[in-house]
């Protein structure tokens, strides 16, 4: 067995589930097959390498699996699309699929970006397992980066606390602004977008882009917290 976790291939096809099953375990990955989005919802998304996602499903689309899938893990995604279907390819893109393929499409080519697919996964959790580690001491209002301390004003120690309850997730700009002045905010109001960028600032010295924005969302903190 090349990976330790099995695939999970999304498919309403019987016939492709079998196909790709039958071929990706005769180069070696074990894979679980879901004939709907549901069904692969109600999975353990830690349980596998990586999903094989098609659009088209019956109930709750593709689409819609990629995107509760991506608020949740950061499971790396391949999304089967009809071969002429530029839009579902492009949102299907913008709500975190790392790769697609046209059907029909040739199981050696699905076979390649798997495997280049996992391997960039792999590259990225090692980086990340060596990452400075980021610690926040509520009580005493300090935060540390490995065996440095940060100093932080108040307002951006109570952003980057915030952040950090919720790292890896979204968090919306009224959310913030709720949360660090009472009030939502207000349509062209930029001091989140300037609190924001402060925050980064102090933490690119230690992990490039730690802060990342969401168009049309909010921020996600992606770096590690202890």
């Amino acid at each position: 067995m090349q990976n330790k976790k099995p695939l999970a291939l999304i498919d309403d096809d019987a016939d492709i589930r079998d196909l790709l099953r039958k071929y990706m375990d005769q180069q070696g990955y074990e894979v679980v097959t879901f004939a709907d989005g549901e069904s692969f919802l109600e999975a353990k998304f830690s349980d596998f390498s990586l999903a094989i996602l098609d659009i088209g499903l019956p109930g709750i689309d593709g689409l819609n699996v990629c995107r509760h899938l991506r608020q949740h893990s950061d499971l790396p995604v391949i999304m089967l699309t009809a071969a002429s279907d530029d839009l579902d390819r492009i949102l299907g893109l913008e709500l975190g699929a790392d790769d697609y393929m046209g059907k029909p499409f040739n199981p050696r080519e699905l076979l390649a970006r798997v495997k280049a697919l996992l391997r960039r996964a792999e590259a990225k959790s090692t980086v990340a397992s060596n990452a400075p580690q980021l610690a926040i001491n509520h009580q005493q209002r300090t935060v540390r980066i490995s065996e440095a301390w940060l100093s932080l004003t108040g307002a951006e120690f109570d952003l980057l606390s915030l952040l950090a309850q919720h790292q890896g997730q979204i968090v919306s700009k009224d959310d913030i602004s709720q949360a660090l002045h009472g009030r939502t905010s207000a349509p062209f109001d930029r001091a989140i977008d300037t609190a924001v960028s402060r925050l980064r600032a102090k933490l690119a010295e230690f992990y490039p882009d730690a802060i990342q924005n969401v168009r049309s969302k909010g921020y996600v903190l992606v770096m590690p917290c202890l």
